[in-house]
């Protein structure tokens, strides 16, 4: 009898998350557990050399990942494409002509909502394959298989040096760039972001940075109900947007209730602390996203956006419009 515990479905291609960036074939894909636990596995898979046809827009593929039992249970995979044609011990053509036909089932499968990787006919499907072709790994693994769509394109398989790992490492955070705005709500000045490489419910820390020449100052806030003058500000993240519980937000971080009580500047042989935000003003600023509570970043924001500050140094209207990278 197959166990399905540690098997894993999800799908990647157009409307999944998939892109090429600079010749590196890299996705989002959410991971099913084939024993129906309901909440996926988000990961990313990095490519460092990608079939042509997979490269297509109209491209689908299935990943199917095993010998994990649970999201904590997975750190880094690595896997390679042309290896597993080979250890399969079948020709290439008939490995495609087989996996493209299990492949498309499954994604016909997906168009049901909830975790379509536990439905008896992806158990059948992936059963098959598992007979076909020996998948019987001893340790995680994961497997691309390609599937012909839109206009009949077949995707390949042959990545080489594959790297799967789950949203949150700094892997994700490498090749996953979140995109953030300022926006008016309520009378409020929010910070939105959109496409944060993080699972559902995760906590991260964050810098504003005041856009000024040489290094960006640091704006130092009252967080409540923390002490005054810290510089990180806490967000959760839903759905890949930040959200900010504390002030009842699903969708944004409320920059209007932390108010701005000072700066770090830095220059090139000292760092102050006792400056002041500029009241009545445009100022310009920017995102960096902290590795845990240390003043490294995994990831800092390449624009900048305006927000105007009034006679306390409270930010009170936001003067760039549109998603910043």
């Amino acid at each position: 009898m197959v166990d399905y515990s540690d098997k894993w479905l999800g799908l990647a291609g157009a409307g999944f998350g998939f892109s090429v960036i600079g010749g590196v074939g890299v996705y989002q894909v959410n991971l099913f557990c084939m024993d129906g636990k309901p909440v996926p596995i988000r990961a990313l898979v990095v490519g460092k050399r990608l079939g042509a046809t997979l490269q297509a827009e109209t491209a689908h593929a299935v990943c199917l990942m095993t010998g994990i039992r649970s999201a904590d249970g997975m750190t880094e995979i690595k896997s390679n494409g042309v290896d597993w044609a080979l250890s399969l011990g079948v020709k290439a053509d008939s490995f495609l002509k087989s996996g493209s036909a299990v492949a498309k089932g499954l994604v016909e499968l997906a168009v049901h909502s909830g975790n379509w990787a536990a439905h008896e006919s992806a158990k059948k499907l992936v059963q098959g394959l598992m007979g076909d072709f020996e998948l019987t790994p001893k340790a995680p693994s994961f497997i691309l298989l390609p599937t012909p769509v839109a206009l009949g394109i077949g995707a390949g398989i042959y990545y080489e040096w594959q790297t799967m790992s789950k949203v949150g490492t700094d892997l994700a955070w490498e090749y996953l760039k979140p995109q953030w705005r300022l926006a008016d709500e309520g009378g409020r000045v929010l910070l939105k972001m959109k496409g944060i490489p993080e699972p559902d419910g995760a906590e991260f820390n964050f810098h504003i940075r005041e856009n000024v020449w040489g290094a960006d100052n640091l704006l130092r806030f009252a967080v409540p109900p923390r002490r005054e003058g810290e510089h990180m500000l806490t967000g959760t993240v839903r759905n890949g947007m930040l959200c900010d519980p504390q002030m009842g937000l699903s969708d944004g971080f409320d920059l209007t209730s932390r108010v701005p009580v000072g700066k770090t500047t830095i220059g090139m042989l000292s760092v102050g602390k006792n400056a002041e935000v500029e009241k009545n003003a445009d100022v310009s600023i920017g995102v960096s996203v902290c590795r845990g509570r240390i003043n490294l970043y995994r990831w800092e924001s390449d624009d900048y956006a305006t927000v105007r500050s009034d006679g306390a140094g409270k930010f009170t209207r936001a003067v760039t419009a549109g998603w910043q990278d």
